[in-house]
């Protein structure tokens, strides 16, 4: 298994667990924006974490669901620091993690072997 299955593993995880949560909240402490987000897009962007948690896995939608969730990861984690609330960490680490897939470094390439 190369490290890129590993990323690709640990982002889908994640983006189930955190889309899963949006639409019924299991987790313990919820974000504290949750109150400020109509519950419709609240439930919109579960879904668009959900279905991003399994688009990841296939090679040909990899990066645009990286961008996407990029993008949203980035918006509202300014959202957060403009509302004075700062509990971004997880959202901060889940963009490192997708920028990875997208910038694809030498390390996460499986090596070749010699047949």
């Amino acid at each position: 298994m190369n490290i890129t299955n590993i990323v690709v593993a640990i982002c889908s995880l994640l983006l189930l667990i955190i889309g899963l949560d949006k639409l019924s909240p299991f987790m313990e402490s919820s974000c504290s924006m949750m109150n400020r987000v109509s519950p419709t897009l609240w439930k919109e962007l579960g879904t668009l974490q959900i279905v991003g948690g399994i688009l990841i896995w296939m090679p040909r939608f990899r990066k645009y669901v990286a961008v996407i969730l990029i993008i949203i990861k980035l918006f509202f984690t300014i959202f957060h620091l403009a509302n004075n609330t700062y509990d971004v960490g997880g959202s901060l680490f889940m963009a490192a993690l997708l920028g990875l897939l997208i910038w694809n470094p030498g390390f996460m390439h499986e090596k070749q072997t010699a047949q």
